[in-house]
């Protein structure tokens, strides 16, 4: 079970916005799941203690706990993120 499996399953996604791989996914591998009302299609997601994110979207995570940390100003947390997503050459 992954950990937003685990969450969803626990009732920790019940009352927050989240996200994950999709709806179905945690609907069908966590039956006690009950946060569809939050969930939001989005490569990630951050409440006030719970960032989630779907399987491929490692940065989108990232950006989340490092504006989550506060350890950098926001632009230079964005301008990190928008380097590694597209690139040093931009089209």
């Amino acid at each position: 079970m992954t950990l937003q499996l685990f969450l969803a399953e626990h009732g920790y996604l019940d009352n927050i916005p989240h996200t994950g791989n999709s709806l179905d996914y945690l609907k069908q591998n966590a039956p006690n799941y009950k946060g569809e009302a939050n969930y939001i299609e989005k490569q990630a997601v951050s409440s006030e203690y719970i960032i989630t994110a779907n399987g491929t979207a490692s940065l989108e995570f990232a950006r989340e706990v490092m504006k989550k940390l506060e350890g950098f100003p926001i632009e230079t947390v964005e301008g990190w993120y928008n380097f590694f997503k597209d690139g040093f050459y931009q089209e």
